[in-house]
Order: structure tokens, then sequence, then C-alpha cells
């Protein structure tokens, strides 16, 4: 059996990006790729296309059975871990312009969730609010 994963994106405007993740687990782990930039609106005022986000703020409920932590990371050559999630709780990085890519080696611009093993039947829910940039 493998995980069943609902990875969609809520909202993709001009400057905001909102995307919803939920899982429920087999006890293998998985990462999921929850931005792709490729895919995303391109600019409405030069045209140019999404090259990285920031996020912004981070909703999320880990089932409390998952003894390690889900982990968000920008996609690189080597992914760059830059959120932990465990139990339920919520982050807001808009005082300060949100949480940036650190432009890693081989940086893509994308973001992964990554789910370690874990017990079947563990679920998570992520609702991530992103800044996109236009580099």
């Amino acid at each position: 059996m493998a995980d069943t994963v609902l990875n969609t994106t809520v909202f993709d405007g001009a400057k905001k990006l909102i995307t919803h993740y939920n899982v429920v687990g087999d006890g293998t782990g998985n990462t999921t790729k929850i931005v792709d930039v490729s895919t995303l609106a391109t600019s409405t005022l030069n045209g140019k296309p999404c090259t990285r986000v920031k996020l912004i703020q981070v909703d999320f409920h880990v089932s409390a059975n998952n003894t390690h932590a889900i982990r968000l990371a920008w996609d690189a050559t080597t992914d760059v871990v830059f959120q932990t999630l465990n139990g339920e709780m919520s982050y807001d990085y808009s005082a300060f312009g949100g949480l940036k890519n650190t432009n890693a080696a081989g940086v893509t611009g994308d973001v992964n969730l990554i789910m370690p093993a874990h017990t079947s039947g563990d679920t998570a829910t992520v609702v991530c609010t992103w800044l996109k940039q236009y580099d």
C-alpha cells in the first residue's frame, strides 16, 4: 500500500500562492514536491516566470503517533531543510517578509515536503502561504 496524498494548489495569483497537502501514511514515508515553480502563473506585470517562493505562513496538524517530524526543504542538489513540523501549530513569518530560499548549489526554486518513515495510518495536513518571486 502507498501513502494516500492530496497535494493541491488552492490559489496561484500574481504575488501569492497557497498550497494544501494532506497525507494518510502507509508507514514507509515519502517526499512530495509541494511547490513546482515551473508550473506557476507568470507575473502579470512583466510576464516573467516565478523562480522562487518565500514561506509567509504555515498551518499544520501532524498526527500524534508520528515520532518523526515532517520537514519542508528547498529543492537543490542537496535539499536544505528550513522548517520542521510536528503536532498542531501555525507559524507566521509575514512580519519580516517570509523565510527565503537559501539558494544552495543546484537550487531549483521548488519546495519538497518530506514525511519520514512513520506509523501506518498517521496523518498530516499542511497549508502554506507563499510569496512568489520573479528574479
